[in-house]
């Protein structure tokens, strides 16, 4: 099925907009009316990077003010972890006031993600950088990988765990 289209909030720790997203944006002819960045905050007179742990409330405020939002992409969602990115607790504390503010907007939450090197071979869940949480945590796991046969390449877009659907 298609999904409505709706508004799209990115925070993105590795990439900047302007030199990097909106022309990705422009290249996949995104409406860009609909793209929303989440960018620095300012708190009592200074400017920090968006935490999600203390600034929730604020992104929750603002998906409200542009209604419609319908998607949170979160890039690498590894940025959302303050603490040890490979130990499961403290990886499902920070992850769930994104999961709350799917929930509370009635969104989809995406969080992009690497393989860690020098894995192939091994279930994709397991590849996935960080703690295990960050694959447990999710309803739904998609991959994209680089297929050769030696004289073709081929790219693949693969479900690698669904808790909500088919296998």
């Amino acid at each position: 099925t298609r999904a409505p289209i709706g508004n799209v909030l990115i925070w993105s720790g590795e990439d900047a907009a302007n030199d990097v997203l909106v022309p990705r944006l422009m290249a996949a002819d995104a409406d860009r009316s609909k793209i929303h960045f989440i960018g620095d905050v300012e708190h009592q007179n200074e400017t920090r990077s968006f935490d999600p742990a203390t600034d929730i409330e604020i992104m929750l405020d603002e998906a409200k003010r542009i209604g419609d939002v319908s998607l949170l992409i979160v890039d690498p969602i590894v940025n959302a972890v303050a603490g040890d990115s490979h130990k499961n607790g403290e990886v499902r504390r920070a992850l769930q006031p994104l999961v709350e503010f799917g929930e509370k907007v009635g969104c989809a939450v995406l969080g992009i993600s690497h393989f860690t090197k020098g894995t192939g071979g091994k279930d994709p869940l397991d590849r996935v950088t960080g703690s295990l949480a960050f694959g447990a945590l999710a309803r739904i796991v998609l991959a994209t990988a680089k297929v050769s046969d030696g004289e073709t390449n081929k790219h693949i877009f693969c479900r690698v765990k669904s808790n909500i659907g088919i296998d």
